[in-house]
């Protein structure tokens, strides 16, 4: 056994630990760590992703990469207000570095065009989960190559009036960012009486997708108004646009 592949045994048994004590701090020092990230500042030519790339197996560490994988990064979760969320143990008694990704194409933080990665070390005093401040960053620059241009997408959809507040809506589709057909992977943010989201697809992606309610659950699916199967909605993406739905009806409604 390498002295990579052994660290790495011992981070997931600290893991393990961790999840069998509970929330805060372990024996093994190891703690749940907030991670917020601001992209709103960011012109990004593709992708929508964002992720936390670092030196533990939990954001991404591997035995071939210690420093990180993006491949295998922590990927958090976009909120409503359009910041990216996650949470991830780490050892409060390392000196743990991580740098921002952009997925789809991966891409890291940069403070200004042509700079290096933007390293980031967890600062334990203020970053365990549950304490209302967590690791907080705001990106200015990703390193995206020039020539990298992707159609994007701003799906808008409206909602029966009996549709239960504070329920969460999903797309799921035939694209590695809408599952593909994971029913709760991505989510709309609420915005009035519709939800929305933006996403970049590859050029000439012939989309297949459908609206799910709730916890991702096939059987809240969108219907025909009679209650009958609803066929897969389409859209082939070559250019920037705006789609507007309705959901006519919920399965379980």
């Amino acid at each position: 056994m390498t002295q990579r592949t052994m660290k790495l045994a011992m981070t997931v048994a600290a893991l393990a630990a961790a999840f069998l004590t509970g929330c805060g701090e372990t024996d093994s020092g190891t703690v749940a760590v907030d991670f917020a990230v601001d992209v709103s500042e960011v012109v990004r030519p593709a992708g929508s992703g964002v992720a936390i790339v670092g030196n533990y197996f939990s954001i991404g560490a591997t035995a071939d990469y210690p420093e990180g994988d993006p491949v295998h990064g922590l990927k958090l979760r976009q909120q409503e207000d359009g910041t990216y969320k996650g949470s991830a143990w780490l050892p409060s008694k390392e000196d743990v570095v991580y740098v921002v990704y952009m997925s789809n194409p991966y891409a890291p933080m940069i403070a200004m065009p042509g700079g290096a990665p933007v390293e980031n070390h967890v600062d334990f005093t203020k970053a365990q989960s549950g304490t209302g401040e967590g690791e907080h960053v705001t990106v200015t620059h990703f390193d995206v190559p020039q020539n990298i241009t992707k159609p994007c997408v701003t799906f808008n959809v409206y909602v029966p009036a009996n549709t239960p507040s504070g329920d969460p809506v999903y797309i799921a589709g035939n694209d590695d960012l809408l599952g593909p057909w994971l029913p709760g992977k991505q989510p709309l943010a609420a915005s009035g009486g519709n939800y929305s989201v933006h996403l970049c697809f590859d050029q000439g992606k012939e989309l297949q997708y459908k609206y799910v309610r709730s916890n991702g659950d096939w059987s809240k699916v969108e219907k025909n108004p009679d209650g009958s199967e609803r066929n897969n909605r389409t859209l082939t993406v070559t250019e920037d646009v705006s789609r507007t739905d309705t959901v006519e009806k919920w399965a379980d409604l």
